[in-house]
């Protein structure tokens, strides 16, 4: 089979990808025969960037965005994401960065600090058809809805924000990677 020189690594790489084995090249013709006793200037088939270089790796292996997005824009993905543990999970950055209140002496100071997504726990917002409720800590849903504020910011993210009674509330941030928002950010104290 003479293929041109331009589609010998694609179709390669395709064949990998798709699991075919060693076994299979040898019912066929190797796709690098053409380039056997090529001059040394010759272009050497390696695996594009980011091109599956093993049949054993598995396909789960994907980032976690590969997945469909659960909305196509922020409100309807914010709801999605409110709404279910899993979306949450998979939404949520590796990493997400909070900034709480430390008691110093008499003083209370901010501080930041990066707590893994699978661990963070500062997202208190369930959506039911009436609107964002506030969950407790125990996980008791407050039949009150809540008004929810969200701020478009540059890059596609957007800043979210409650109030809830006179002093608590919270904020998060959502940054957009890979065509779908995750939870960055829990960028303001919580309110006592």
């Amino acid at each position: 089979m003479n293929l041109p020189r331009f589609l010998v690594i694609p179709l390669t790489l395709a064949l990998v990808a798709c699991g075919a084995s060693s076994g299979d090249a040898e019912q066929s013709e190797s796709p690098f025969k053409e380039l056997e006793g090529a001059s040394p200037n010759a272009v050497p088939a390696t695996p594009a960037v980011g091109a599956t270089a093993t049949p054993s790796t598995p396909a789960a292996a994907a980032p976690a965005a590969a997945a469909a997005c659960p909305a196509q824009g922020f409100d309807d993905f914010l709801k999605a994401y409110a709404r279910d543990a899993q979306t949450k999970t998979r939404f949520t950055l590796p990493t997400v960065k909070v900034v709480d209140l430390v008691d110093v002496g008499e003083d209370t100071q901010q501080r930041t600090e990066q707590v893994p997504g699978k661990d963070y726990t500062g997202f208190n917002l369930a959506y039911r058809d009436d609107g964002f409720h506030v969950v407790d800590s125990a996980g008791a849903v407050d039949p009150k809805p809540v008004a929810v504020e969200v701020k478009a910011e540059p890059a596609d993210a957007y800043f979210v924000r409650y109030q809830y009674g006179m002093s608590e509330g919270n904020s998060y941030r959502f940054v957009k990677q890979e065509g779908c928002w995750f939870l960055a950010e829990d960028p303001e104290p919580s309110a006592p």
